[in-house]
C-alpha cells in the first residue's frame, strides 16, 4: 500500500493514521498505529479510532450518489490487530470517558461506508469487539480471535454475546466465550468469522484494497442501502427484514440523481459480466 497520501492522524502520539488510497475508488485506510504495544486499547487509541471513523463519516456526501468516500480498510500496524484493554488499568477506562463521541464501537458501526477489518495478529476481547463491529473481515494465518472477558471476570458490553451468535451459531460462541478459547483464522474462517484468509499479511494488506476497490467501483447508493439493509434486517425477524427490504426498494428509485445513467453504467457491467462468464473455463 505504497500509493497513498497521508489524510490525517489522531491521539497524542499518532495512535491512529488515515490515508487514502491513490486513484478515484475513494478508499480510506485507517491503521491502528501502536505496534509496540500490539495495539492494546489504551483511552488514547479508543478515541482516536472514534475520532477518525467519524470524521470520515462525515465525509458522506449529502447525495450518497456522489459520495467520494466508498470504503474503508481498517488494519493494525505490526504483529498485533487489537488486543484489548490491560485489564490492571481498568479504571483508566471507566474514568476516560470512552462513550458517546469517543465510543470506537460505536463510530465503526455507525460509519455509512463499509469497513474491511484486516485482521493481521491477534484480536482479543475488546480487539474481538472491534473487529465484529467491521462489515467484513480478511485475515492472514497469524490472525487469532479470542474473548477473555470471562479469563478477567468483566463484563461484555460491546454487543460481542448477541453478535457472535448471530454470526458463528449459539454453540460456538458458547465455546469461545466460556472458554476464551483461541479461534485460529483457519478455524474462524469455518466459523464464518472471517471471509477470507490470505498467505501472509502483505498478501493479507494487498487483498483487502482488492476487496475496497470492488466495493468501490460497484454503485454508491445501493452499496450503502445493502449494509443499512443487512444490519437493520439482522436486528429483528425475518418478517420484519422483508419488510425493510419492501420499503427501501420502494424509495431507491426515486432517490437516484441520474436513473439513465446508473441503468447505462448496469448495461455496461452486464456486458462485462458476459466477457467474464464467456472467459471462464
Amino acid at each position: 500500500m505504497t500509493d497513498r497520501t497521508r489524510v490525517a492522524s489522531y491521539g497524542p502520539t499518532e495512535e491512529v493514521l488515515v490515508d487514502r488510497i491513490s486513484g478515484d475508488d475513494g478508499i480510506y485506510v485507517v491503521t491502528l498505529n501502536s505496534p509496540e504495544t500490539f495495539n492494546t486499547m489504551t483511552v488514547d487509541l479508543m478515541k482516536a479510532i472514534a475520532h477518525a471513523f467519524d470524521a470520515i463519516s462525515k465525509r458522506a456526501d449529502p447525495d450518497p450518489n456522489n459520495d467520494e468516500v466508498r470504503a474503508v480498510v481498517l488494519r493494525g500496524e505490526g504483529r498485533g490487530f487489537v488486543i484489548g484493554l490491560d485489564i490492571g488499568k481498568l479504571d483508566e477506562y471507566f474514568a476516560g470517558g470512552v462513550s458517546g463521541k469517543n465510543d470506537p464501537w460505536r463510530a465503526i458501526r455507525d460509519c455509512p461506508f463499509p469497513v474491511i477489518g484486516a485482521v493481521n495478529g491477534p484480536a482479543v476481547t475488546g480487539g474481538f469487539e472491534i473487529a465484529m463491529a467491521c462489515d467484513v473481515l480478511l485475515a492472514s494465518p497469524r490472525a487469532v480471535f479470542m474473548d477473555n472477558h470471562a479469563k478477567y471476570g468483566v463484563h461484555p458490553g460491546r454487543q460481542l454475546s448477541q453478535s457472535l451468535i448471530h454470526v458463528c451459531g449459539v454453540k460456538n460462541a458458547k465455546f469461545a466465550t466460556m472458554s476464551s478459547f483461541p479461534i485460529e483464522a483457519d478455524l474462524a474462517h469455518t466459523w464464518g468469522l472471517v471471509q477470507q484468509v490470505y498467505p501472509d499479511n502483505e498478501t493479507l494488506d494487498r487483498a483487502s484494497i482488492e476487496i475496497a476497490r470492488m466495493m468501490s467501483r460497484n454503485h454508491p447508493m445501493m452499496v450503502k442501502r445493502y449494509k443499512s439493509l443487512i444490519d437493520q434486517g439482522a436486528m429483528g425477524t425475518y418478517a420484519e427484514g422483508l419488510a425493510l427490504e419492501e420499503a427501501s426498494d420502494g424509495t431507491f428509485y426515486d432517490e437516484l440523481t441520474d436513473l439513465n445513467a446508473t441503468l447505462e453504467d448496469g448495461a455496461t457491467k452486464f456486458q462485462e459480466l458476459v466477457s467474464w462468464v464467456a472467459a471462464r473455463e
